[in-house]
């Protein structure tokens, strides 16, 4: 039953291509554009009726009247006298010339190789005129052909009918193609057929409105539906002949930092989140291997010390604001991670803290991170320097000092020492970025390391933080029981005797022994993070299993589904190149599962086996992830040399049912079956 009243004022707008406009299986609607304009009818009233058709068609019917709206049109003066645009732009492209992966004819360093090339671009496009102006200023002289297939069937061509195409970088896989040259940018606009002049002063208004409702809204629009353009995948000819020349990549961190980098004292090797990252950063590209040697450090001081020595080449973790990372010669990476701030305080100041005119803030000697972080965010405070952590927050049980900073992910590592002297922790409602420095001037080593910070997911760095928090938390408790250990034992003491006492109710002590005992196991085995992969295990995916069905069973409703992803003859390169290899084997398939997925939790529950959970945007969305994955797997065999290097991955996904599903243990049943089915039919094809 719609809801919709009778007087709704029915446009005619135009309808294209995903990632603008897209549909699910069950033929919902989504995508950059048709949200954006869900949102103008918010402010409107306006109801639309959609017409489907290419780019070009669609150009041409708003030009003779035959739709009123149009979404995602560049500015040109032509076009400026042939329809009306919106006073403020709905988004930014950019555009670039893009070749086939593996196409070695065309670098980006000798702009002359394009000549005499076969470069593709859509008819009547913008980019068209943008790339003819950029090819004259740099003096090549390409072959350009105007295309009126889709964008699809366009990148199809690359590699066969055509050596290049120019498009917006939104509309590329990163293993369809390699983006070579950035030819420019446009902002583009909505814009309304000149015979309906009417509809664009209630257009600009609803557009100012959506600016003053949330000024980010298209920034967040377009974090939501493209995701993958800013994931390049390959590493350029330069880039690659750098790191060939260059060898190891030496990263120094600060020591006896978790959850974020410390040296093992067993193995004496790098442990913590940043092991995590380079490790997936390390396979992270199509076409190079990374090798990092971990360097530790006291403090950052020291670090950055040996950077400008040249006994590094980077360093993490830094938090600098962009000046002070000049004034000491200095560029930062895009951020790695970042994390909730907590100020360690007396008990007794926790009710009233931020209400102090006075504080003085606890830092370590050497740590950089956070003197640069107060003078940012809390200018008023003043410093006062300590030898460590463990001196600062016994300065503020003395009351010496008042608060001393540290991230949410670290507070476990305190936990001990603030029992003690009665200090507590409150939130600052603040966050702190982490980068990784590295001298100005090393622009090749700056663009690897920039490129991996936008293919290593959010989650996979979120899940590492969690698992590392979480051991502290585990020691904190075993330190507990030490020192309380006399305590414990009186314990241990009292409960045998009022076992004895109360023997004649053993039955019922026995089965609450045993639930204790349950409790104890389930905790026991919540082991975040697979040791290999880095993403959660079984028992992690068994609590969040349990956690949603709880959801469920409270009666709320929620749209979810289950994929069940398996890697296909691991047992066979196993067998033939070794273990290492079939290790590499499952790294890469999980690298390229959690880039598809990468708004998706995903788990690793057996060998070869992985599971991604669909909730939200991603569940909307899923088809076209499912086609996007299949894609990225295909390419891998034209593109990888060697056989543990290609991804051959069956999956199956099932979409809850309650009418076939008693349970989500049982919807994932349903998603095993589907993707040996799948597994089935590749095998036979």
């Amino acid at each position: 039953m719609s809801l919709a009243g009778n007087d709704e004022e029915v446009i005619r707008v135009g309808w294209h291509e995903a990632p603008y406009f897209m549909k699910d299986q069950f033929g919902r609607r989504a995508g950059y554009s048709y949200e954006y304009q869900q949102k103008l009818a918010a402010y409107t009233g306006w109801r639309y009726e959609y017409v489907v058709g290419g780019w070009s068609e669609l150009l041409e019917m708003l030009r003779k009247g035959d739709i009123d709206l149009l979404a995602n049109v560049s500015y040109t003066e032509e076009r400026a006298r042939n329809f009306l645009y919106a006073s403020l732009p709905m988004g930014t492209e950019v555009y670039y010339v893009f070749v086939a992966p593996d196409n070695t004819a065309v670098t980006s360093a000798d702009y002359t190789s394009l000549n005499g090339k076969t470069v593709g671009v859509a008819k009547d496009s913008i980019q068209s005129e943008m790339f003819c102006r950029w090819a004259e200023s740099h003096n090549v002289r390409p072959e350009l052909v105007e295309l009126t297939s889709t964008e699809e069937e366009s990148l199809h061509m690359l590699g066969n009918k055509l050596d290049a195409f120019v498009t917006m970088d939104v509309n590329i896989a990163p293993r369809t193609a390699v983006p070579v040259w950035k030819i420019g940018s446009s902002d583009y606009y909505f814009a309304v057929a000149s015979g309906r002049a009417d509809l664009l002063p209630r257009l600009n208004a609803a557009m100012s409105s959506i600016q003053d409702e949330n000024i980010l809204y298209a920034q967040q629009l377009s974090s939501k539906y493209f995701k993958d353009a800013k994931a390049n995948l390959f590493l350029s000819s330069e880039e690659k002949s750098w790191l060939k020349e260059h060898g190891k990549i030496r990263v120094g961190y600060q020591d006896n930092y978790l959850a974020f980098c410390a040296r093992d004292p067993v193995t004496g090797e790098l442990t913590g989140t940043l092991r995590n990252y380079l490790d997936y950063a390390s396979y992270a590209f199509e076409n190079a291997h990374l090798d990092f040697e971990a360097i530790p450090y006291p403090t950052v001081y020291d670090a950055i010390e040996a950077l400008r020595n040249g006994e590094i080449d980077c360093l993490f973790p830094v938090n600098l604001v962009t000046s002070d990372a000049e004034e000491l010669g200095m560029i930062t990476t895009p951020p790695l991670m970042k994390t909730k701030m907590e100020a360690v305080v007396r008990d007794a100041d926790k009710m009233d803290f931020f209400r102090r005119d006075q504080v003085t803030a606890a830092v370590n000697r050497g740590n950089t991170n956070y003197e640069m972080y107060l003078r940012e965010h809390f200018p008023h405070w003043q410093i006062k320097y300590f030898p460590d952590t463990a001196t600062g927050l016994e300065a503020i049980a003395s009351g010496e000092a008042d608060a001393l900073l540290l991230s949410n992910y670290r507070v476990n590592n305190v936990a001990k020492q603030c029992r003690k002297l009665d200090l507590t922790t409150v939130d600052t409602d603040a966050e702190i970025e982490y980068y990784i420095a590295l001298r100005r001037g090393d622009a090749h080593l700056y663009s690897i390391l920039a490129k991996t910070t936008a293919i290593v997911p959010e989650s996979a760095v979120h899940a590492a933080l969690t698992h590392y928090s979480a051991e502290d938390a585990r020691t904190g408790f075993i330190d507990v029981i030490i020192d309380n250990l006399v305590a414990v034992l009186l314990g241990i003491v009292s409960v045998v005797l009022l076992i004895l006492l109360l023997l004649g109710r053993s039955i019922r002590a026995e089965k609450k022994v045993t639930d204790g005992e349950l409790r104890i196991k389930a905790l026991s085995s919540k082991v975040f993070v697979d040791a290999l992969t880095h993403v959660r295990n079984k028992g992690g995916y068994d609590e969040y299993i349990n956690h949603l069905q709880n959801r469920l069973d409270s009666g709320e409703s929620f749209g979810i589904a289950i994929g069940i992803f398996d890697c296909d003859n691991l047992k066979g390169i196993n067998d033939r190149y070794g273990h290492d290899k079939g290790n590499i084997y499952l790294q890469t398939s999980c690298s390229m599962i959690c880039r598809v997925f990468q708004h998706s939790p995903v788990f690793r529950i057996g060998g070869d086996e992985f599971v991604v959970i669909f909730l939200g945007g991603d569940y909307e969305i899923r088809d076209q992830l499912i086609k996007q994955f299949q894609e990225r797997q295909a390419a891998t065999g034209t593109t990888a040399q060697n056989d543990w290097e290609k991804v051959g991955v069956s999956c199956g996904v099932a979409v809850y049912d309650p009418s076939l599903d008693g349970s989500l243990k049982e919807l994932a049943r349903r998603a095993d079956q589907l993707m040996y089915e799948d597994k089935n039919i590749r095998k036979s094809s």
